[in-house]
């Protein structure tokens, strides 16, 4: 799994425990009033909507860590370097596993433009309609394109009424326009605006989208009570509101982005509740309001707080790019990073977009050089890292220099060279070494949770080789590579057995550098 498609999934498990939890307090203030359910749902959607953010906050705060090093490893010039390819095919659902992340990210793009022109129209509409008689000074207005009232608008609501509310009779005028002036007040339209965010966040849960339902009803609920506490008797506001909703026939012109007073859907359920004289009608105070904020900030900060182990390392380390003369990034170029006073040194691949990650490391000195086909190798020589800070740096490839050589060749005998003065000494002669060769290869086994998980990197390792050709000891170089990775190559180089490597024709030890490379074929 990429630490994309791993970031979206843990989020949308923090969002389903806090639409969870949400649910949970609901069900508990099942004797309460709609308001205090309301504002249940309303905490949950808030906090699921800036998780996203407060993650971000998190992530981005000083971290006390220990940074965890490999031991010191002398500097020793390798006499050998051996390299090895192990590639496996991906598995086929990481490819899929892709497809869904871009069709999840694509169909929320799509939700939120939705939403955003939902609010225009919203707008557009309250603009365009006319001045109700009688409330020049207020927000009402009539509008001849809607069936039902409704209100529209964030920061200035707005109560729209149909063309048939110039014949309704003075008393349903006042209980719509108690109920609609309730929803203005208590900014119903900012917690609809919440949760079709919501909902187009996390799509694909559908638990989502209900608790959205339970929120809008609860709303509704809320305002009934209002108006019912008002004084209205119950069997009077009921008969008005299915005369209400009579008249809609079917349809239900309803402005997008608004709140429509009445729905069919939710007509049965709202005259039980208004015509139950035992229902809970009280408001949700500000007592309410406030143990309601504080519940959701204690909840949300450690679930922004809670990230993949991966992430939650320190945030100080080495990031950049690799760029050629002209800017543009270089794809798969190799960097390397060496530590102070140490043989060890971590490898990466500048992805498609040419950038590199070294992370976590501790506070220091570092070097780092880039390598590319066609291009000269590029070094930054002294990096500073201090206070658990990261840095980040550009490394500028230069092309590559191009020489020639040419060999000419001639009949001839060569002139001897002059003849040494003094008296005779013994020379020893040598220079003749035998380049160490590998006689039997263990291949590493590409590990099968490493395949699943979609995980790649470089194993870098130091191998002593006795004078039989056998690993005397083997020594891993790099550590930001995973330990999977690390012990398939281990176990497997452990088994090689080289050829004797002879100088002058005695057997020598050699010391040889060995790099493994795991790479997926996608």
């Amino acid at each position: 799994m990429t630490p994309t498609a791993a970031t979206m999934l843990l989020f949308a498990l923090k969002a389903s425990l806090l639409i969870g939890l949400a649910a949970l307090a609901a069900l508990a203030l099942a004797r309460a009033s709609a308001a205090a359910r309301h504002l249940a749902w309303l905490a949950g959607f808030s906090t699921a909507l800036t998780l996203p953010v407060a993650s971000t906050l998190f992530a981005l705060l000083p971290v006390a860590w220990s940074p965890h090093l490999a031991p010191a490893i002398a500097p020793v010039a390798a006499t050998a370097r051996t390299v090895l390819t192990i590639t496996a095919e991906a598995p086929g659902w990481a490819a899929a596993g892709r497809i869904v992340l871009w069709i999840w990210a694509a169909v929320a793009a799509l939700l939120i433009l939705r939403i955003a022109f939902a609010q225009y129209r919203a707008g557009r509409l309250a603009r365009q309609s006319k001045p109700w008689r009688g409330f020049e000074n207020q927000p009402v207005r009539i509008c001849p394109l809607i069936d039902v009232p409704a209100v529209c608008g964030l920061a200035h609501p707005v109560i729209l009424l149909p063309d048939s509310a110039a014949t309704w009779p003075a008393d349903r005028l006042e209980l719509v326009l108690r109920h609609e002036a309730m929803h203005a007040q208590r900014r119903d339209t900012l917690s609809q605006l919440v949760s079709n965010l919501v909902c187009a966040l996390y799509w694909p849960l559908p638990w989502v989208w209900f608790a959205a339902g339970r929120l809008r009803v609860e709303a509704e609920l809320a305002c009934d009570d209002a108006v019912l506490r008002s004084g209205e008797r119950a069997s009077d506001y009921a008969g008005h509101l299915i005369d209400i909703v009579r008249g809609l026939s079917g349809r239900e012109r309803v402005p997008q982005g608004g709140i429509p007073m009445a729905r069919i859907s939710d007509l049965e359920r709202r005259l039980r509740a208004m015509l139950n004289p035992e229902m809970n009608r009280r408001p949700a105070g500000r007592r309410m309001v406030l143990t309601a904020a504080v519940a959701a900030l204690s909840i949300l900060a450690p679930l922004a707080a809670l990230r993949l182990p991966a992430s939650a390392a320190a945030p100080g380390g080495i990031t950049g790019v690799v760029r050629d003369v002209s800017g543009a990034a270089v794809p798969h170029a190799r960097v390397t990073l060496t530590f102070p006073g140490s043989d060890r040194k971590e490898v990466a691949t500048s992805d498609p977009a040419g950038r590199f990650t070294f992370e976590p490391l501790p506070d220091g000195n570092y070097a780092v050089r880039a390598a590319a086909p066609g291009f000269a190798l590029s070094a930054i020589k002294q990096l500073s890292l201090s206070g658990g800070a990261g840095t980040d740096v550009e490394i500028l490839l230069q092309p590559g220099q191009v020489s020639e050589s040419l060999t000419v060749t001639g009949e001839g005998t060569p002139k001897a060279a002059p003849a040494p003065s003094g008296p005779p000494t013994r020379i020893r002669v040598g220079g003749n070494v035998q380049a160490t060769k590998i006689v039997n290869m263990v291949r590493p086994v590409y590990p099968p949770e490493c395949k699943a998980a979609g995980v790649e990197g470089t194993v870098l390792m130091r191998a002593v080789i006795s004078r039989e050709g056998d690993i005397l000891s083997l020594q891993r170089i790099n550590q930001m590579v995973d330990d999977r990775l690390a012990q398939a190559a281990t176990e497997a180089v452990s088994k090689w057995k080289y050829q004797s490597t002879l100088l002058n024709g005695q057997p020598i030890e050699v010391i040889t550098e060995i790099e493994v490379n795991f790479v997926l074929s996608h």
